[in-house]
């Protein structure tokens, strides 16, 4: 009797723990490394689309080009502080993923996201409109820093310049999808910064 007793005493429950909960960061800090978890999730997959689906496709004889649409988006998104320091590792890794024209790219993916988040923070409100003039103006520039290089080093002829126009424009066809995209994934670590 004394042992079915003790059976039926309270026990507590046992604790949970989660992959976050180790690292002793608070829920604030939680939530901006799930935030950033998601973002590279997101640009995984547009690579993984870019490359393996959207590279079969081409339009007028162009294909898009999503990953830095992507990056120039997600740093205007953010701000120039956080942005900068995302353009440098997201063009890092996407020189290193093998689909980067070259090492320029990384280069130019950073300055210019930097160049159109302070743009954009010093004259125009945040909006979508402002978000895809500056993502518009990012992209043409890098595809004219592309063709520049690849007309350097002999990798392109100049009858392909439209070819590489069309690029900028299909890749910006994309950035009203990723628009929502990017601002849900970035409302979960609160707000990144006020103007």
């Amino acid at each position: 009797m004394i042992a079915m007793a003790k059976k039926q005493e309270f026990r507590p429950d046992k604790p949970s723990t989660t992959l976050l909960s180790h690292l002793m960061l608070t829920k604030k800090q939680q939530k901006s490394v799930l935030k950033w978890v998601f973002y590279s999730a997101l640009l995984v997959v547009l690579s993984v689309v870019q490359d393996v689906l959207l590279s079969r496709v081409r339009l007028l004889g162009a294909t898009t080009e999503l990953v830095p649409c992507a990056i120039f988006l997600i740093c205007l998104i953010e701000g120039t502080h956080t942005g900068s320091i995302f353009s440098l590792t997201a063009g890092l890794l996407y020189l290193f993923s093998g689909t980067a024209p070259g090492p320029y790219s990384m280069v130019a993916i950073t300055f210019l996201s930097i160049g159109v988040c302070i743009l954009r923070q010093a004259y125009l409100q945040e909006r979508f409109s402002s978000v895809m003039l500056c993502t518009a103006i990012a992209m043409l520039l890098y595809v004219l820093v592309n063709f520049a290089f690849g007309m350097f080093l002999g990798l392109t002829r100049f009858s392909r310049f439209h070819g590489f126009l069309i690029t900028a424009g299909l890749s910006l066809l994309t950035v009203p999808i990723f628009y929502p995209i990017a601002k849900a994934i970035n409302a979960f670590g609160g707000i990144s910064w006020k103007e």
